[in-house]
């Protein structure tokens, strides 16, 4: 799916070539006795770097020739080495994982939220509400003095702990007239269970006693040491209940005369049942006696020390309690929802409850418990406030560690999580709170499981929601919270969830916070992570195509941060991708966002920044260099693109401001070590050579020298066949010229050309010989190219060896060999005219047979031509006598017009 550098239009397919000589890169059209070239190229003359044309080194010479030596490594080491860097699949700007808050400080919002506690520094339970009359000490009942709150720190101590959970309307509670607060003793236990044996592993909550509190496990006698409570008669019976609710199955044993009345008599008619069939009454009783173990394990360290395992249990337990509130089970839900809220917050408050296994499930509960209609009647908007902000504070900093990412899923606290920001009650509406919230989402979406929940619960919907309308004005405290949004979309922008984003509203929301927000770095960096993952997609550029502006912002947001690297990488990116695809989006950018002046300025300024840390060594700025160059890439990257549009391209061919970084980096860098700047340069480098032009800077006499010597090292060092591609193409733009084509004699470059026949790359193959037909058509290059290297044998291999069906890579060989038999001068081996007639006389045949009625007209065309050029050439191929010479001599081409006359129309 990555989106690769698209070069000039026509070169995209090696076999789809056009064969007009307007086109980029192209075969020209054939004139006899012309020489085929690639455009009409200029009658420049040689400025000094010509070489032995007469060919000096012969056949004889090749086992032991150094070009020849060094080809051969670079082919072995293609075999043994793939290509680290590729223009089909340009690298992405990396992103490191990171799951703090904030990334970048901001001096400014010296308030906004911060991750710099630990859980155990969190406080969950109530403080600013009376306590209940059955928790306050004696000095705090009436008539004992004032009455005093438990304060509680992080530490936590090995004596008894004490709640002080608020009630309604912050009254003082009246004690009760004739129940205690605590359900009637067990008779089995002989009193109310305060501890438990030291016996005990786990902790029941469904126990077959049908005891609607827990008991001991293993059945183990529980003693109560409550000094308010004496030990159960043993004269006390036992009644019938069946609390499925609470997930008894037996009966829970009541010394109470009242409840055992209302437990022993069926129940009346009319009475309220619950949905799974017991009373709500019987409910209630099962549900306040899990209440009390609950309250007297909270308040017991040791006991909770010594049974981990059934603080888990707990847990679990007060999870189907919340869901029978949430079914409408017992007589009065909402003021059992409230008592056991207090009691939740309560125990999220102890430090051996904050470890993760409890605290997501606690949280969850919570949650839950603090939306449920009524279970916060008479609390404080602020102690409702803070209860939301502390369960997401003790979330984010779990949500910090990747190891805790599947237990958000497996605990189900994600949906939750986006009903609280979905929720528009004003205890849910701080920006504190969803600020944390949403830094959660952001740090779980790494997972992948976590993402397709996301995305299937809408939080894409939901975050935008947070990125769109008009109430953003553009201050600091709405920078906090889009922060953590765009981090979190851009985690959900990959995969199929791309599309989502792509609704004209969502784009407009995208590139509106780019308008508010200008300076802001780290926001705006987030956004154009997100545009780095869209533009990806063939759709999402569409879609940005539509509207111009979408292109004007982003690149207005890159001219106003030019020196923030990491924002730059990713526009820079982000609108190489654009202008990949779209030629209107080119000239949008290249014109109306002034960026054939933009794109060279930025090129100019970090190729400046990134000499200066290359002088400061290695050693020493090897991250800065890398990052640097990095943005390199993607600026180079984006300037070959934009040179695709024929006006945009002219201009950036005319600008020092981008031929001269180019020729810069083509001589200061190895490709070894920076493989992908050289790849994207040479292809830069390419499209802007054809543009032949007298503006064009590249074609200047000393810089077409110069390109030759740079380039010469790439067909000799890469291992990149794309690289060797790449250095094709830019050759057959610059063979274009005479003065180019004796320089390259003089490096010996044709030769070079010539051993890369044999390559196994059809497409390196293919722009090979479209060099070689330039080269064929000079008559002193092409009679050294005859003499000093087996040409025509390789050419006649590769005619014998294409594949039928690949007609434009037969008709660019069969170009070059009729070039190279239009001066009747050279002779030719009997070996390799017979090889040649072979091929040429089966060619149609050949073609007949993979011919196919629905080819399409390129197809055709390339066809029709390697067709009549066969035949044209066979007729120019001498019969071979038995004894012939060493050599054989082609006759003339019809037409006359010998060498002369071929280059002159060369």
């Amino acid at each position: 799916s990555h989106i690769g550098l698209i070069y000039l239009s026509d070169a995209l397919r090696p076999i789809a070539l056009p064969s007009n000589s307007g086109t980029r890169g192209c075969i020209g059209e054939l004139h006899f006795p012309s020489p085929f070239d690639w455009a009409t190229g200029g009658s420049g003359t040689n400025h000094g770097c010509t070489g032995s044309h007469g060919g000096s080194s012969g056949m004889g010479d090749m086992e032991d020739d150094p070009i020849v030596r060094a080809l051969e490594r670079s082919s072995i080491a293609q075999t043994l080495k793939a290509a680290r860097a590729s223009l089909a699949e340009p690298s992405r700007p990396f992103s490191p994982l990171d799951r703090s808050l904030f990334r970048v400080a901001d001096g400014a919002s010296p308030s906004r939220p911060s991750s710099g506690y630990t859980v155990d520094q969190l406080h969950f339970a109530f403080r600013d509400a009376p306590a209940r009359p059955d928790q306050r000490t004696p000095a705090d009942r009436p008539g004992h003095g004032p009455r005093r709150l438990l304060k509680r720190t992080g530490q936590a101590s090995a004596e008894s702990e004490e709640l002080t959970p608020m009630v309604a309307g912050g009254a003082m509670p009246s004690p009760p007239a004739r129940t205690p607060h605590r359900p009637p003793k067990p008779p089995s236990a002989g009193g109310y269970p305060t501890s438990l044996s030291s016996s005990t592993s786990g902790l029941s909550l469904r126990h077959a006693s049908g005891s609607g509190y827990p008991d001991g496990a293993g059945g183990s006698t529980v003693l109560d040491k409550s000094p308010r409570h004496k030990a159960a008669s043993p004269s006390h019976k036992k009644r019938s209940s069946s609390s499925k609710a609470l997930g008894s199955s037996s009966s829970i044993t009541d010394s109470s005369p009242r409840r055992r009345k209302s437990s022993a008599s069926p129940s009346p008619a009319g009475s309220p049942l619950t949905p799974g069939g017991s009373t709500r009454a019987d409910w209630d009783e099962a549900a306040d006696a899990v209440m009390a173990r609950l309250q007297e394990l909270a308040s017991s360290k040791e006991q909770r020390r010594q049974n981990p395992d059934l603080l888990a249990q707990l847990c679990d337990r007060i999870w189907e309690l919340v869901s029978d509130i949430q079914a409408g089970r017992g007589r009065s839900p909402q003021k059992f929802a409230s008592k056991l809220l207090r009691e939740v917050m309560g125990l999220m408050d102890l430090k051996d409850m904050k470890d993760p296994k409890f605290l997501f499930k606690l949280s969850r509960s919570a949650l839950a418990l603090l939306k449920t209609e009524g279970s916060t009647t008479g609390f404080p908007a602020s102690g409702v406030q803070q209860a939301y902000l502390n369960i997401a504070q003790g979330l984010f900093k779990y949500s910090q560690k990747g190891e805790y990412d599947k237990d958000f899923l497996s605990e189900r606290l994600i949906e939750p999580l986006l009903e609280v920001l979905e929720s528009q009650a004003a205890e849910c509406s701080s920006n504190d709170l969803r600020v944390y919230i949403v830094g959660i989402l952001k740090n779980v979406s790494q997972d992948e499981e976590n993402q397709k929940l996301l995305s299937e619960r809408g939080a894409v919907t939901v975050l935008f929601k947070l990125l769109g309308g008009e109430h953003l004005t553009g201050s600091s405290k709405e920078a906090q919270l889009l922060i953590q949004a765009t981090a979190a979309l851009r985690n959900l922008a990959g995969g199929r969830s791309h599309t989502e984003f792509l609704r004209e509203d969502r784009l407009d929301a995208l590139t509106r916070v780019m308008s508010l927000f200008p300076v802001h770095v780290e926001l705006l960096t987030n956004v154009s992570r997100i545009l780095s993952k869209l533009t990806l997609h063939a759709e999402a550029c569409e879609a940005f195509a539509k509207n111009g502006a979408y292109m004007r912002q982003i690149a207005k947001t890159l001219s106003a941060n030019p020196d923030c690297t990491p924002l730059t990488l990713r526009l820079a990116f982000v609108l190489g991708n654009l202008t990949e695809r779209s030629d209107r989006l080119r000239v949008i950018f290249a014109f109306d966002c002034e960026g054939t002046a933009l794109a060279p300025q930025l090129l100019a300024k970090y190729w400046q920044k990134e000499r200066q840390l290359a002088r400061i060594g290695p050693d020493q700025a090897t991250n800065g260099i890398k990052e640097v160059e990095e943005v390199l890439v993607k600026l180079v990257r984006l300037l070959a693109n934009i040179a695709i549009s024929p006006t945009a391209g002219a201009t950036l061919a005319s600008s020092s401001a981008v031929v001269d970084p180019l020729l810069d980096m083509l001589g200061a860098k190895k490709i070894g070590e920076s493989e992908e700047l050289v790849l994207n340069v040479v292809a830069a480098v390419t499209n802007l050579l054809f543009y032949d032009v007298p503006s064009n800077l590249l074609f200047q006499d000393e810089n077409k020298q110069l390109l030759c010597r740079l380039l010469r090292p790439l067909l000799l060092e890469s291992y990149n066949v794309e690289a060797l591609v790449e250095t094709a193409r830019a050759l057959g733009n610059l063979s274009r010229h005479a003065d180019a084509r004796r320089c390259m004699a003089g490096l010996r470059i044709d030769e070079i050309l010539v051993i890369l026949l044999d390559h196994d790359d059809a497409g390196l193959v293919f722009y090979v010989c479209g060099a070689l037909v330039n080269v064929a058509a000079d008559p002193d290059c092409n009679v050294r190219l005859m003499n000093s290297s087996p040409i025509v044998q390789k050419l006649g291999k590769l005619l014998s060896e294409a594949p039928p069906d690949d007609p434009a890579l037969r008709l660019v060989a069969v170009k070059v060999l009729t070039n190279l038999s239009l001066d009747p001068s050279i002779g030719w081996t009997p070996t390799d005219v017979e090889a040649v007639r072979s091929v040429l006389e089966q060619m149609p045949a050949d073609c007949e047979e993979v011919a196919m009625e629905d080819d399409d007209e390129q197809t055709i065309s390339d066809r029709n031509q390697l067709l009549n050029l066969s035949q044209e050439l066979l007729l120019r191929l001498p019969q071979v006598e038995p004894g012939a010479g060493e050599e054989v001599h082609l006759s003339v081409p019809s037409g006359g017009g010998g060498r002369r006359g071929a280059a002159a129309a060369g």
